[in-house]
This record gives C-alpha cells, structure tokens and sequence, in this order.
C-alpha cells in the first residue's frame, strides 16, 4: 500500500484522447531484470528555454530521465504523476528531465505544452531522435534512472496505470519509478532494473541532413556567442552574420570543441545547475563540429532566425542611483593588463538595501571585466590619494576591508534582482570602490564605467553575506608544476548558500569547491578545471543551498609554478607564497549566503550574520596565534637543547 503516492487519475482531455491509442499497435514483451547497468551515453542536454542541464545527478543522488511526446495521450496521463513524484522528492538530491521526442515541434510550442499540462521540471527537445537513440528509448512515456556515477540503474514504465495501448488498470498497483528512485537515492540495488513500458513508439528520426547555418549553426550563436561577437564588443570579430561565421567555421568548431568557448569555466556535470550558463551541451558541439565538416553550408536564409535585440539601456529599468568616475580613464594602445579601482562616493543620507545591480562598461572593447565593493571605512579614498591619476591600481580586490560586495560584470553577465526578501546592505555615506580589468586592444581608448544600484522597494527579510575556504599558510616551491593547496571553513550559523566564487592567481591550474554535510554527505558546488584568471565570475546556484550549522566548505585547488607554466610571472620560477600582489598567489573559495529562517522585518530582529562570523574569524585568529606561539616555545626548547649537547 502506498496511502502518499497514489497515482492520479488521467485529466480530462488526456482520458478523452486514450481512445486514440487504438489506432496503433501494441509492443510486448516479457519483465526482466537488467544486467550489469550501463551508462548514459548522453550527460547533458539543453532545455527548451535555453539553459544547458546535467544528466548526472550529484553523489548520492539520481536523476529520473522521462522520454514523452506532446502527442501521446498515455504521456499526457502521466502528466500529474510526474508532477507528484517530483515534489514528493523536492527536498531531497533528485531531479525529474523531460525529453520530448516530438522532432518536428518548435521549441516554443513544446514550453507551451510544458506549460498547459503544468510540468514541475524541465523539459528538452530531442530535435534529431538522437538522445531517445542514445538511450534505447522505443516508447512514450519510458523512464530511465541515472545515478551519480552515469549509470543507468532502472528503464521501463512510471508505474502500472496502464495494461496497454487503451486499456487502463482500474485499480494501479505498483510503481517501479519511484521504488527505483528511492532505491537510488537509499544506496541499494534496484528490485526491477527494467519493466517493459506502455505507450506510443518513439518516432522514426528524421533523415540525417547536413546543419546549415540559418537552421542549426545561427540559434546556437545568437545565443551563446554575440553577446561577445558583435561590433563594439570585447570579442575580437563579429559573428552576427553568415559571411562572418563561414570563414571562421573551423575555428568555431576547434575553439568549441575544446570548451575554449564561450568561456564559462565550469565543469559539465559537476555540482548542481548554475544560472545564467553559457556553456555549450555536447550536441551543440557536435552540430558546429558537422557544420564546419560540410563546408560551412548556409540553407535557406529565409529560415534563419531574425537577429536579436540587444539591450542599449538599462536592461532592469532606470537604476534608483547611478555611479561613475568623476572623469575617463585612458588606456594605453599596448601593455600588460590594468587592474584599477575607482572610488565613487554614494552620499546616500540613509541606509539602503540594494536588490540588483547593473553594470555598464563604457568601452567594451578594453574592458575585460568589473567588479564592486562597498567601504564603509575610507579605506580605498586613502589609497586613491597616494595614487596619481583617476583611481588607484588594484590587482586581487581592492586591497582593504570591504562592508560587502556588489557583485560583477563580465561578457555574456545578465544582470538580475536577488530572490524577493533578498538584499545586499549599502550603509549611508559608503563609498562603492569599482574594479574595472583593462585589456589594451592595439590604440589608445578610453572608458567611464557606470554601475546602477536598484534599491529595494519591498521589505528585506534577509541580508548577503559572504564568507570563504582560504589557506594563507599556502607555499608553492619554486619549479613544482603540481602543487595541491587545500581549505575548509565551518558553517557557524544554518544558513542557505546562494552563489560561490573561486578566486586564485596566475599560477592556478584547477579549483573544486564542495560540502561536507553534518550527517556525512558530500555534495560538489562547482568544478574550475582550466584555471584562468582573467575570467573570473560568480556562480548562482538554480536552487539555493539549505547548509546547516557544522557543515563544512572544503576547497580543493592545484597550481603550476614550473617553468613550463606560460603565465608564470617569475623566470625562473620562485618560492611563491599568498598575498595580494600578481607574483604572489591565493586559494579561496567564496561562498554567499543569507542566514537561514532571518526575517528583519520581524521586531528586535538583527541582521547579525556577519557579526557571527567576525566572532568565529577572531576565534580562528587567536588559535593561530596560540598555535604559532606554542610551536615558536618548541623550537625554541629544541634550539636550546642542542646548544646544552
């Protein structure tokens, strides 16, 4: 008996479309168990509203891959089922996909659908057959468990709603998707590894054909590539029309191929799904990949999708306060990169929570990134005072203690407000310091970044903070092109986590934040595997990050101070050690967060999640210092035993 998971009866304009079902023919054949379990072929797809989705599902967890069809009316029955099991399982390390086999459907009209039957996960367009063919799909709906580890633990139906194609079960007995799941999720072996499913065929594939450009190659992009690759941007050329794309195809497809771009450093299928992606998923790839192949074909420029429209303005609206440097910043025609930061006054007569942030860089052909923080102190005016000119040189930060940050740009960045009841703290007469990364491009230029502040206009029940995993003991010895460097920092609060950041120098190779949870379960955050200073970013989780006190931010990171490495600023290579400058080096992972179950509009309520952890920092610092203290005493003894000998 199952009294909190019974499946739903069928809507009613999928019972009145059962009666179809007739009309095709019925495939049987007997139960049987799965052999040893094989693995996904495919481990990532594209959602209908274009954000990139991993298959594979985080340690410990499983992801439940459903192939349906718009069409299907059994499919459509099984519409509140899917619904059901995907909240049932919302708290827990589980994710319900969608595919839809329709080839012939728009992307728009399958959302549509999404939409009218009310799905509680997302969905993807399998526009060739090609993942349904991967995956040994032949019906709809059919189901396919995955695990952490790619295998595919379970295939077969939902449950036994339906006999066969127009008969349905009055009195449903089982239901094989969720036991696989929980099995799954529980750590033990699936019961039935597969149970033939009832519904329509999956649809023949349509016949191979080479990718064109207006069909394939130009969505992929319009959406991924000219945010970057149009004119006045930081990409070197513009890709916004086929001529430019054709004679460059076998440079797309090498630079794709490789992950090299666009430049979103995250590993696919490590850590759960971020915001604002551009990554490529591997049929994109492959497409481009083909394109180039078959001569970089154009089709038919009358299927090609209209350009897009990119925002000029304020793409949030009219910022409540906007801030620029009081004058433009030169940057020379050649040279090493600039890293400057400009000191604005805020004059605000009244604390503020801010709710989102836009930047605007004001030459992006030279301006490689931004980043802000609020001063509170008068720290960074100090600074700007002893250094000539507009602002002052900053390299890693801004060089002094910060109230908060204010987030960043880089290409490709889509400005948007935090979560309702979610702010960021802008305490009256601060300074906002900006860090603008400078690329000189070849002739002088000039820039006057501006940044717009959306001040809250509901109430703000939470407050960002951040906090970080770092090691300033790290010690990378000269000519070493492995060194591991770790850390970890303990949750000292329940809090919720929302974004990371990893942050290291020229000398990185690869940086894996994770979680260890109180009750011993591990989860990945975010995976950098081709360390790259200059394209650094904040990565925002899809769902945030319930962390409960105890839990424990660990970070793991590998640099490369050899010879061999071409960003190593030092030849030869020297002992390097953590500090703010570029030959010196740093291991830390960010981690924001607000402070779980925080309501400030409540009376007598503090937002005092950063007092909590000052007061675990000073705690830290004085440990250290005792520690320090005790080891300088032993050596000390030891010195002097000698001596005595």
């Amino acid at each position: 008996m199952r009294p909190k998971y019974a499946p739903p009866s069928a809507p009613p304009r999928a019972a009145a479309m059962l009666g179809l079902a007739s009309l095709a023919i019925l495939a049987t054949a007997p139960l049987a168990r799965a052999e040893s379990p094989a693995r996904a072929a495919v481990r990532e797809v594209r959602t209908v509203d274009g954000r990139p989705l991993s298959l594979i599902p985080p340690p410990g967890g499983a992801t439940a891959v459903v192939f349906y069809s718009t069409e299907c009316p059994i499919s459509n029955a099984y519409s509140p089922t899917l619904n059901a099991l995907a909240d049932a399982l919302a708290e827990r390390p589980f994710a319900l996909v969608g595919i839809c086999v329709d080839a012939d459907l728009p992307a728009a009209d399958i959302a549509g659908h999404a939409k009218e039957f009310g799905l509680k996960f997302p969905v993807a367009r399998d526009r060739d057959g090609s993942i349904a063919a991967r995956f040994g799909a032949k019906v709809t709906p059919e189901a396919f468990v995955v695990d952490a580890e790619g295998r595919i633990r379970y295939v077969g139906r939902v449950d036994d709603q339906f006999a066969a194609r127009g008969k349905r079960n009055a009195t449903p007995r089982t239901a094989e998707l969720r036991d696989a799941v929980e099995a799954v999720l529980a750590g033990r072996e699936v019961a039935l590894g597969r149970v033939d499913a009832v519904g329509c065929p999956v649809p023949a594939p349509p016949r191979a054909a080479r990718p064109t450009y207006a069909r394939d190659v130009a969505p992929i992009l319009q959406n991924n590539c000219q945010e970057c690759h149009r004119p006045g941007q930081v990409g070197p050329f513009a890709l916004t029309t086929y001529e430019q794309a054709r004679k460059r195809a076998g440079d797309i497809a090498a630079e794709t191929s490789d992950r090299s771009m666009p430049p979103w450093k995250p590993v696919p299928g490590v850590g759960p799904a971020l915001k604002h992606s551009k990554a490529l998923v591997a049929d994109e790839i492959a497409t481009l990949a083909a394109w180039a192949e078959a001569g970089a074909p154009e089709g038919d420029p009358a299927g090609a999708p209209p350009p897009p429209a990119f925002s000029t303005g304020w793409a949030l609206g009219e910022p409540d306060l906007v801030l620029e440097a009081p004058e433009d910043f030169a940057v020379p025609a050649e040279g090493e990169d600039i890293y400057r930061c400009f000191v604005i006054p805020t004059d605000l007569p009244e604390d503020k929570y801010i709710t989102a942030i836009e930047y605007h860089p004001g030459n992006r052909k030279v301006v490689h990134h931004v980043l802000g923080y609020v001063d509170v102190k008068g720290e960074a005016r100090k600074k700007d005072g002893a250094d000539p000119g507009p602002g002052y040189m900053c390299f890693s930060g801004p060089g002094i203690p910060t109230h908060g940050d204010l987030g960043g740009w880089a290409p490709g960045n889509e400005p948007a407000f935090l979560p309702d009841g979610v702010g960021r703290s802008l305490p009256k007469q601060a300074d906002v310091v900006v860090q603008v990364h400078y690329h000189p491009g070849g002739k002088p230029e000039v820039d006057r970044t501006r940044i717009g502040l959306y001040f809250a206009r509901k109430p703000i029940r939470q407050t960002l903070h951040w906090n970080a995993a770092l090691n300033p003991r790290m010690k990378l010895p000269a000519g070493d092109p492995n060194v591991e460097i770790k850390a970890a920092w303990e949750v000292p609060a329940d809090v919720t986590a929302l974004a990371v950041t990893p942050h290291m120098h020229l000398l990185g190779r690869d940086m894996t934040l994770s979680l260890t949870f109180p009750d011993g379960r591990n989860l990945d955050l975010v995976k950098i595997g081709d360390w790259d200073f200059n394209w650094q970013n904040n990565y925002y989780f899809e769902k945030p990050i319930d962390l409960p006190k105890g839990t424990v931010l660990k970070v793991v990171a590998h640099f490369d101070n050899s010879a061999n490495n071409p960003r190593n600023p030092k030849s030869p290579p020297v002992e390097v050690k953590w500090g703010e400058a570029t030959t010196d080096e740093m291991c830390i992972g960010f981690i924001g967060m607000v402070k779980k179950g925080q309501d400030l509009t409540r009376p007598g309520e503090r937002d005092d999640l950063k007092e909590i952890f000052e007061k675990q920092g000073e705690e830290r610092r004085k440990k250290y210092e005792e520690a320090m203290k005790e080891r300088a005493r032993k050596e000390a003894e030891a010195r002097g035993a000698t001596r005595a000998r």
